[in-house]
């Protein structure tokens, strides 16, 4: 079962659906998946957005958010790494991922919330 995760963008106010938007990036933009590939991209420099599954171990976020300050990184609330594999059409669980090129989504609009 696949549930529809709609966010409020707070600089304009309107809704935004993250799974379209994550299926947008994907066949429009560049996504990586994993905690380590994740980690490297922001150590290289190429992340502009960092998401989170709700439960992503806090060792992880501890350190991600520790050695690059400069990277946003948002937490899905309501989406364990399952619903968020599947909300990226992935048959495995995904508890981080990382936006290198939005392509031509909107995750961009999504702000650091932790």
């Amino acid at each position: 079962m696949l549930t529809y995760t709609i966010f409020q963008m707070r600089h304009r106010g309107e809704k935004m659906d993250l799974t379209r938007n994550l299926k947008q990036a994907l066949s429009t933009g560049t996504i990586i998946f994993g905690q380590r590939e994740t980690m490297g991209a922001c150590s290289r420099g190429d992340a502009r957005l960092v998401l989170v599954a709700a439960n992503c171990p806090e060792k992880f976020l501890t350190e991600i958010i520790d050695s690059h300050p400069g990277v946003i990184v948002h937490r899905v609330e309501n989406m364990v790494n399952r619903q968020l594999g599947a909300a990226c059409a992935r048959p495995f669980s995904v508890s981080a991922l990382c936006i290198i090129d939005p392509g031509q989504s909107e995750l961009l609009s999504l702000q650091h919330n932790l």
